[in-house]
């Protein structure tokens, strides 16, 4: 699961979510940059440039879910007759009904859109703009409190000029519950299928320029006998210790760095192996091994700048993850009840025997349900079950101590 660096930009401090978003009232405007002032949320941004109208578009898509007027309101971004709008009416509905499942509803939705880069295309009439969207949905459950959660989404938008102002015929995006959306608003299967194996080759995809990156990070030494055991610090510890995982450190670092991104490690366009190593250094277990191959390790080179640094295959690899971990830091359990907060879900996307995903277990929602912090997409305390009925899952538990 590896991917070229992805440089982006730590969009927020937005977790001072959790206490402003939860009682954000229905309907209220979202954070960050909003449609002109007049303009009723949702709608169309007419006379506006194709940054405002990709804005005006993301909010709306965000706000789907809330219900149909909400929906009109995105489907009014759209061009008409593209497929665009369909798919995307679809998912919220989705949304909803997945919502209505785990007995809660959707009360507010607020997002904070941060404009890429904008290309016009004069000739054509169209523009491309790319732009990273954060969404916090508060929600109530039966038992009437609220709730909250978040998600960062990157999308490349192409837009047509029209009489009024501009319009979206396209949103280019990888989201990981795309299917699962699309399944439960009723898409056909094939669609579903076909959204999942995305997903899946984003995943498995290894560039060229990435597998070049590891081979120059790989150390010419083989690794020793007895892998070298560091301190959190990359120094060599040196002696025999017993090390306790601490879950609430890994749980404050997943929720501080879910929807924005610590500029002091590398980041990658498929990042969720990197950010659930990160999560497993902050609650106290260290790295280990020596070379690219071997071990588990992140070298940040002494400085904060992540333009040097190096690192271990399994610290940004899914399965080889799994396979460093197992039995030193974590074991395997049945089922999502044997685990909780600081330990791990993998996800083959289309139960192929491939391990494509991983997010990392921060505990309870107000709901009793289990929740996970992840990265690309960017999730924060979402419902842990984020794939389709073909989905295989697998529960790693952080073990609670280790000698070293």
């Amino acid at each position: 699961m590896l991917h070229l660096p992805h440089r982006r930009a730590a969009l927020l401090a937005l977790l001072v979510i959790a206490s402003a978003v939860a009682l954000t009232p229905a309907g209220s405007a979202a954070r960050g940059v909003s449609p002109p002032r007049h303009a009723p949320v949702g709608a169309p941004v007419h006379g506006a440039g194709p940054a405002a109208a990709a804005v005006a578009y993301l909010q709306a898509r965000a706000r789907a879910v809330l219900g149909a007027a909400q929906a009109r309101a995105l489907a009014a971004c759209c061009r008409p007759g593209v497929p665009l709008a369909h798919r995307e009416l679809i998912m919220a509905a989705g949304a909803r009904r997945l919502n209505a499942a785990l007995g809660r509803t959707a009360t507010a939705v607020s997002c904070h859109v941060a404009i890429g880069a904008v290309r016009l295309d004069a000739a054509a009439g169209t523009a491309t703009v790319s732009a990273h969207a954060v969404t916090l949905e508060t929600w109530t459950g039966r038992d009437g409190r609220a709730d909250a959660e978040g998600e960062g989404l990157d999308h490349v938008l192409t837009l047509a000029r029209t009489h009024g102002g501009w319009l979206v015929v396209r949103d280019t995006y990888s989201c990981d519950t795309a299917p699962r959306l699309l399944q439960a608003g009723g898409a056909p299967a094939a669609v579903v299928t076909a959204a999942s194996r995305g997903l899946e080759k984003r995943a498995r995809s290894l560039p060229a320029a990435v597998a070049a990156t590891g081979a120059q990070t790989a150390s010419p030494v083989d690794p020793p006998a007895t892998p070298t055991v560091q301190a959190p610090d990359g120094s060599s510890l040196g002696y025999v210790a017993k090390i306790t995982f601490d879950r609430d450190a890994a749980k404050a670092y997943a929720d501080k760095y879910a929807l924005s991104y610590n500029p002091t490690y590398t980041s990658f366009s498929a990042d969720c192996a990197n950010f659930g190593s990160q999560v497993m250094l902050a609650g106290g277990y260290p790295p280990f091994g020596s070379t690219y191959a071997s071990g588990w390790w992140y070298d940040k080179n002494g400085t904060n700048s992540p333009g040097d640094d190096s690192y271990s295959h399994a610290w940004i690899a899914v399965t080889n993850q799994q396979g460093a971990w197992n039995l030193k830091y974590t074991d395997f359990v049945s089922s999502i009840g044997s685990a909780g907060k600081g330990d791990y879900v993998y996800y083959d996307w289309t139960g192929d025997g491939t391990w494509d995903h991983v997010a990392e277990l921060v505990g309870t929602n107000s709901a009793g349900q289990k929740i996970v912090d992840a990265h690309t997409t960017d999730h924060y305390h979402v419902f842990w079950k984020l794939g389709t009925s073909a989905t295989r899952y697998r529960f790693a538990h952080t073990v609670a101590t280790v000698t070293i």
